[in-house]
């Protein structure tokens, strides 16, 4: 059974590769883009919703 962790850390790498593919055919980005929204939405966003959830469960 997957845990909830896993689920949104799985959704959040999802939605970071739909963005990072999305900003890329729309408009020409800096190479700096890429990294952060692999960065804000793989990384932090799963941390701070899961911290969320974390306390909200308590």
């Amino acid at each position: 059974m997957v845990s909830r962790e896993n689920r949104v850390i799985v959704a959040c790498i999802a939605a970071a590769v739909v963005l990072l593919f999305g900003t890329a055919a729309v408009a020409d980005r800096p190479a700096w883009v890429g990294g952060a929204i692999v960065i804000g939405v793989g990384v932090l966003l799963p941390l701070a919703i899961n911290g969320y959830l974390d306390r909200a469960g308590e």
